[in-house]
């Protein structure tokens, strides 16, 4: 569904160019729930916002399908580290935002992002504005609000990283089981190895600035995952190494 081929980014910095990501080949398969990691400063968020057609490689191409990206997309949803949800509107109205620009009626609209509430577990909350619910629950509100466009691709930016442990494992558990729901290919960056190996049916993993592709890895674990055993024990321990 989605194709790297030969992706570099640069950029120019006190006329020196400087190489954020390096000969990037990828291949992200239909219904797929790809996890990049790597350090800070390795170009995950930047890789990224380059399949969402947010930025733009220096070198190469990025395919979906068989037509290079060109810019944003309805068939592409994004869901950034931040919430970015509009505090003046209610949470109904958030999710229902992009029906809206869409032009559809107001029922069409509530209907659908009411389905996608009551899948994120937030039905009995639609009347509320964002400053009266928990961090968790915004990015609920968040993840709902990329669904109800019906995306082929769901982007998603370090969505949980602000979250505390249990909150955190509570909605990658919520994550997984949507997947599975709505067959999305998924396409998750994080720096954290256990998130990673909760989430991913394959993980790929960046070296230091400039990013490269030093490392992938299959993840042939059932869902929901036991992280206590010791094949998700191993694993992690596998990719911290890398």
């Amino acid at each position: 569904m989605i194709t790297l081929e030969n992706i570099t980014k640069s950029f120019i910095q006190d006329k020196k160019e400087h190489k954020t990501l390096q000969n990037i080949n990828l291949n992200v398969n239909k219904g797929e729930f790809l996890c990049i990691v790597g350090p800070s400063g390795c170009g995950k968020t930047t890789l990224l916002r380059m399949i969402a057609g947010l930025d733009f490689p220096t070198s190469g191409h990025i395919l979906e399908g068989e037509t290079e990206i060109s810019g944003p997309s309805r068939e592409r949803g994004y869901v950034f580290q931040q919430y970015s949800l509009f505090p003046w509107r209610n949470v109904l109205d958030n999710v229902a935002f992009g029906l809206e620009v869409k032009g559809l009626e107001e029922e069409e609209r509530y209907q659908k992002a009411r389905k996608y509430l009551k899948m994120v577990g937030l039905s009995q909350y639609e009347l509320s504005f964002p400053k009266e619910l928990s961090g968790g629950m915004k990015q609920r509100v968040a993840i709902a609000r990329s669904l109800v466009n019906d995306p082929q691709v769901l982007l998603m930016d370090e969505p949980f990283s602000a979250l505390d442990v249990q909150t955190r494992h509570k909605l990658q558990e919520e994550l997984v089981r949507i997947w599975r729901e709505e067959q999305k290919t998924v396409i998750f960056v994080t720096h954290n190895v256990d998130e990673a190996v909760f989430l991913a049916d394959r993980v790929v993993v960046l070296s230091h600035g400039p990013g490269k592709i030093i490392r992938t890895f299959n993840i042939d674990l059932e869902k929901i995952r036991d992280r206590s055993t010791p094949e998700f024990l191993n694993l992690k321990k596998k990719l911290r190494v890398c």
